[in-house]
C-alpha cells in the first residue's frame, strides 16, 4: 500500500473570508471542520473528502483531498462531459445511432438484462441516459468509444487543468483486471457468457490480490479536490454551454443508485445532482447539493476504499453529507443507521464477489 494512504491530510479554507455576505447561511467552520475530520478519520479504510461552496468558490474542507482514489463509475461523469462537449461542438449528435453487438455487452443494468446478446441499436442520447441514471456499463463503454476512447477524455481534462482526474480504460478492461482475469481473450470475443465464465474461474487468492491492485492503481482515479472543483465549475456553467450543462445536471439529479449515500439523511425534497461509484472494495459518491432558502450549492466529493462492509462505507458518506447540511441550514437531521446492504450482483449468473461498478 502506498505511504500516502497511511497519513491523512486535512485542510480547511483559510484564504477566503466566510460570512453572511458570502453565504445565505453562515456555517460555523470552526465546528464543521473538526466534525468532518472526526467522521473521516475514524472510519475504517481510506477516505477522501473535498467540499466547496459553489457560488463563492471557497474550498471549505479537504481530507486527503490531493490523493488519488479509484473512481469506479464516478468516472462516467467526465465521459458524459466529453460527449456533451463534442455534441456542443457539432462533432456528434444526440440522435446518432450506436449498434451494440454481442461483445459490447458489459455486466450490470438494463442493457445486460434485456439484451444479454446485444443486437440492439440506441442513440447517444439513450446511452447517455442509461450511463448516468442507471450507471449502465454497456452504455458507458459505448459512449466512451463514440467520443474517441480514454485518450480523448484525458486530453480534455488535462487541457482544462483537471490533472487529478484520469480516465484510462474501458469498463470491460477494468472489470477483468479487478476480478483477477489475467489474460482475457480479444475484445471481439467478450460475450457476457464468456465474461461470466472467466470471472467464475478466478481463484479466491487471485481475486483478493486483484482487488488490492485495483485500489492502489493510479489509472481511472480522481483526487477529491479535483472532482469537487470539476462539479463546482459544472454547476457554475463554466465547462459547457448552458443547455448542455442543464442536460448533465438533470441527469445527475435523476441518478437511481446510491440512495443511502450523500442524500440518505437529507430532507427528501433536497436536490442532489450526484454520481456513485461501487465495487466490492470501493464506495463513492460525488455531487452537488442544493441548499434551501437560496443558500446556494455545495460541491462535494467523497471516496471510501477498503472500509469493510458496504453499509459501513455508505454510512461514512451519509454522515458527512448530513454534517455539511446541518452546518449550513442549522436544521438537525436524524442519525444514520448502518444497514449492511450487499452490493448487487453485476448481472445474473456472475458471482456476488464480482460486485457491480455503479
Amino acid at each position: 500500500m502506498q505511504a500516502w494512504r497511511r497519513t491523512p491530510h486535512v485542510a480547511a479554507v483559510a484564504s477566503v473570508v466566510l460570512g453572511a455576505q458570502v453565504f445565505a447561511a453562515d456555517p460555523n467552520l470552526a465546528t464543521l471542520t473538526p466534525r468532518l475530520t472526526q467522521i473521516a478519520a475514524t472510519a475504517r479504510g481510506e477516505v477522501g473528502v473535498s467540499l466547496f461552496h459553489v457560488e463563492s468558490g471557497a474550498r471549505l474542507f479537504s481530507f486527503n483531498g490531493r490523493q488519488p482514489f479509484a473512481m469506479a463509475s464516478v468516472y462516467k461523469v467526465p465521459i458524459a462531459f466529453e460527449l456533451l462537449t463534442q455534441i456542443a461542438e457539432g462533432k456528434l449528435t444526440f440522435d446518432q445511432p450506436v449498434a451494440i453487438g454481442p461483445s459490447d455487452i458489459r455486466a450490470c443494468c438494463t442493457l445486460s438484462r434485456h439484451h444479454p446478446n446485444g443486437g440492439v441499436t440506441l442513440t447517444l442520447r439513450e446511452l447517455l441516459e442509461l450511463m448516468i441514471t442507471e450507471s449502465d456499463n454497456t452504455a458507458g463503454d459505448a459512449v466512451l468509444k463514440a467520443v474517441g476512447g480514454p485518450p480523448a477524455v484525458e486530453r480534455r481534462l488535462s487541457a482544462l487543468g483537471f490533472t487529478g482526474i484520469h480516465v484510462n480504460r474501458y469498463e470491460g478492461e477494468i472489470a477483468f483486471e479487478m476480478m483477477g482475469v489475467a489474460e482475457p481473450p480479444p475484445e471481439s470475443e467478450w460475450t457476457l457468457d464468456l465474461q461470466r465464465e472467466l470471472i467464475d474461474k478466478v481463484a479466491l487468492h487471485a481475486l483478493l490480490a486483484a482487488r488490492a491492485r485495483y485500489t492502489t492503481d493510479l489509472r481511472d482515479t480522481a483526487t477529491p479536490d479535483d472532482m469537487a472543483a470539476f462539479l463546482l465549475k459544472l454547476q457554475r456553467g463554466e465547462l459547457l454551454p448552458r443547455p448542455y450543462t442543464d442536460v448533465l445536471l438533470d441527469l445527475l439529479a435523476r441518478v437511481k443508485t446510491g440512495p443511502r449515500r450523500l442524500k440518505n439523511l437529507l430532507p427528501p425534497e433536497t436536490i442532489v445532482a450526484h454520481k456513485t461509484g461501487t465495487t466490492a472494495v470501493v464506495i463513492n459518491d460525488v455531487g452537488i447539493i442544493t441548499l434551501p432558502e437560496n443558500g446556494g450549492h455545495l460541491a462535494m466529493a467523497v471516496f471510501v476504499m477498503n472500509g469493510g462492509r458496504v453499509g459501513a462505507m455508505q454510512k461514512v458518506i451519509s454522515d458527512l453529507g448530513a454534517a455539511v447540511y446541518e452546518s449550513f441550514t442549522g436544521k438537525p437531521l436524524p442519525p444514520s443507521l448502518v444497514k449492511n446492504e450487499p452490493v448487487r450482483r453485476a448481472a445474473k449468473g456472475i458471482r456476488k464477489r464480482s460486485a457491480r461498478r455503479s
